[in-house]
């Protein structure tokens, strides 16, 4: 299981450019969050080996949303793109709520990921570094 630093991507980006609805910035919600993710993995390369290319490939596969001929049609930058869109999405899901207006609050965080209520996949090291986990 790759641990990612997305540290600096989530301090310097906004997350809703990469992952928002309709019913946040309109119809073209979905080619707008799309084409600023496959920009901005050109400098935020999360899968800069063959080998994360590959686990994340394998990550993929039990979410269903991609057979495994899909997966495995999928270019390098292609796959980059949906891992820096995924993460986006997970942080917008974790921490992009009202109590959270004021800063993060890690012990939040860790209490609904716990009770299932958002994707337990983000920690903070000692040093207040941000990973990434792919997990299920």
């Amino acid at each position: 299981m790759a641990s990612i630093d997305v540290t600096k991507f989530i301090q310097t980006c906004r997350m809703r450019d990469f992952s928002a609805s309709v019913a946040e910035i309109g119809s073209n919600a979905g080619a707008a969050t799309w084409q600023a993710s496959i920009e901005e993995s050109e400098e935020f390369d999360f899968l800069p080996t063959p080998d994360l290319l590959q686990e994340f490939r394998e990550w993929l596969k039990p979410w269903g949303g991609w057979s495994e001929d899909e997966i495995a049609a999928m270019s390098d930058a292609h796959l980059r793109a949906l891992c820096l869109q995924w993460i986006a999405s997970d942080w917008r899901e974790c921490f992009e709520w009202p109590e959270h207006s004021d800063g993060i609050d890690w012990d939040f965080y860790e209490s609904m990921a716990s009770e299932g209520q958002c994707p337990s996949s983000f920690y903070c090291s000692d040093d207040g570094s941000i990973f990434w986990e792919m997990t299920h």
